[in-house]
């Protein structure tokens, strides 16, 4: 959000949700609705090139309606026309991070609203020119915000960008008889001759026979090179009753170039908290960050890395002369370790996780405590999502008393309906 000169507060009341989202009454002139009024027809799912916003803005169903008017009914309730129209921006961006961003402002702001607390967004923070993006206060309790999304550095992005056309451009092969597995990915560093790529797997299946025995281990192989890239692909011969080309199949059935790996996702949420702790030293209040992150962290083993330090384990000798291990942490965690605690002005961390207008309720929200902050923050919040806190050496979970769905008013089955009627 951009740091404006005006204070401005949101109101406590929380209308219903639209049914739809061409329900915006009240909507002052100046702002334009956040997604496109037109007929939606085409019901594919997204493309890997296509943008979070360009799949939502175009997908037709009943049952997207639904996320797009959640998404309208949250960014309507932004008080300053100056926010909604920046938010607006990052939504309608090709950019999914400034999406992603955006929309975990507006979900922080919607669940402010929500737990009684009067928000006044991008307040004046005296000693600094610099302004979080949200003040809270309810009752004798008043606690600052700031979001943040991690994103890509942007040859990372480009390189994604790159694969996003070769990956495309394959599924638009259109072979009536075999899907095709990726089996190898070597990327070159400019644009892949998909076109080429996709012309000479054509040449390749045409041969093949989808009636002979299949063995993943034996199965047909074709390895293609040009210009830095080289590409395996398997061939997986279609069920009979599945064969022929339609229009939306898409050629690529499994994804398997990226093997398997230790993947630790503790110094990317690391590197994003200290981009932001530094910037406002001690606000006079309780201070939460909250990141937005995109991992696979179902046990939040990432995340509680990324606070506490890693898990390490301790052998030692005990008087017997047997081994003993023990598990301890290791002093690398954001929130350090005693007696010397780092980041004290940081009361909690808000972590965010697969946050997604399709599915809110289903986002793992986790407020991680600060085992020792300068400002320690109310002992309920009221925020969505568990709590998490260091006592000793082992960490307590208190489990948050209302589900996200039920929080943020959406029935048990939300979105209702089908996202995919015909099969895709």
């Amino acid at each position: 959000m951009p740091k404006t000169t005006d204070d401005v507060q949101a109101s406590t009341r929380v209308p219903a949700l639209s049914a739809v989202a061409g329900t915006l009454s009240g909507m002052g002139q100046q702002r334009q609705p956040l997604f496109d009024d037109f007929e939606r027809t085409d019901a594919t799912p997204s493309t890997h090139q296509e943008s979070s916003f360009e799949f939502l803005n175009r997908i037709a169903g009943d049952y997207w309606e639904h996320p797009r008017a959640l998404m309208q009914e949250w960014l309507r309730r932004i008080p300053n026309e100056l926010e909604y129209n920046d938010l607006r921006q990052r939504f309608r961006s090709r950019d999914d991070e400034q999406f992603r961003s955006a929309f975990l402002e507006v979900y922080l702001h919607e669940g402010l609203i929500r737990a009684g607390y009067t928000v006044t967004i991008h307040p004046e923070v005296e000693g600094t020119g610099r302004r979080p993006d949200f003040l809270a206060q309810r009752d004798d309790v008043r606690f600052f915000i700031e979001a943040i999304a991690p994103g890509s550095a942007p040859a990372e992005k480009a390189a994604a960008q790159r694969r996003a056309v070769l990956f495309d451009t394959v599924n638009r092969l259109g072979d009536p008889n075999f899907m095709l597995w990726l089996d190898e990915l070597v990327e070159g560093s400019s644009s892949p001759a998909s076109a080429r790529l996709r012309s000479d797997l054509r040449r390749w299946l045409v041969d093949l026979d989808p009636d002979a025995p299949w063995d993943p281990e034996a199965a047909p192989t074709r390895r293609w090179e040009h210009d830095g890239w080289a590409v395996t692909f398997r061939a997986i011969p279609k069920k009979p009753e599945a064969r022929g080309a339609r229009p939306n199949d898409r050629a690529i059935g499994v994804y398997g170039h990226t093997g398997a790996g230790f993947i630790d996702d503790a110094p990317a949420i690391q590197k994003a908290l200290a981009t932001k702790h530094h910037e406002y030293g001690n606000l006079g209040a309780p201070f939460i960050i909250a990141v937005g992150t995109y991992i696979h962290d179902r046990d939040r083993w990432h995340s509680g890395n990324a606070m506490y330090g890693h898990v390490a384990v301790q052998i030692g000798e005990a008087p017997d002369g047997s081994t003993v291990t023990r598990e301890v942490r290791q002093p690398d965690g954001y929130f350090g370790t005693p007696p010397e605690w780092a980041n004290r002005n940081v009361s909690g961390v808000l972590v965010v996780n697969q946050l997604m207008p399709y599915h809110v309720q289903r986002a793992e929200t986790t407020l991680w405590r600060h085992p020792d902050p300068i400002h320690e923050l109310p002992e309920v919040v009221g925020l969505p999502g568990d709590t998490l806190s260091l006592v000793g050496n082992g960490l307590v979970e208190v489990q948050a008393l209302t589900g996200a769905g039920q929080y943020f008013g959406l029935p048990d089955v939300w979105p209702p309906g089908e996202p995919w009627p015909d099969g895709e």
